[in-house]
């Protein structure tokens, strides 16, 4: 397994850093983000069992948009961060507390 995407013990910091507006992002930012959130589903963790079925479609249509993205971005420039962190924002949602995305933008003209 890739380090970056290594044990989740650090998520509240690698969160901070990734939802942070002056923060680029990288290939390893969304690799890391699809692979917490996969990893939650996996363990159908609680948060998630909670949500309502529109809003896990929701999460899933972020998710693959932003796994499309990645699968399209040929090198870090050309996509705009900010669409880039909505989708992840938006995957995870339930996943992670307010306060650690608070920095993110909070836009809903992607749906």
């Amino acid at each position: 397994m890739h380090e970056s995407h290594g044990p989740l013990l650090g998520s509240p910091k690698r969160l901070d850093q990734i939802f942070d507006p002056k923060h680029i992002l990288c290939r390893d930012d969304l690799l890391w983000v699809l692979h917490y959130v996969q990893k939650k589903v996996a363990q159908k963790d609680p948060a998630l069992l909670e949500l309502p079925t529109p809003r896990l479609m929701r999460n899933f249509q972020y998710f693959g948009e932003a796994a499309v993205l990645l699968l399209s971005r040929s090198s870090a420039q050309g996509l705009d961060n900010e669409r880039i962190r909505v989708c992840l924002l938006e995957a995870m949602h339930g996943l992670v507390q307010d306060s650690e995305t608070e920095a993110a933008p909070r836009r809903n003209d992607y749906s």
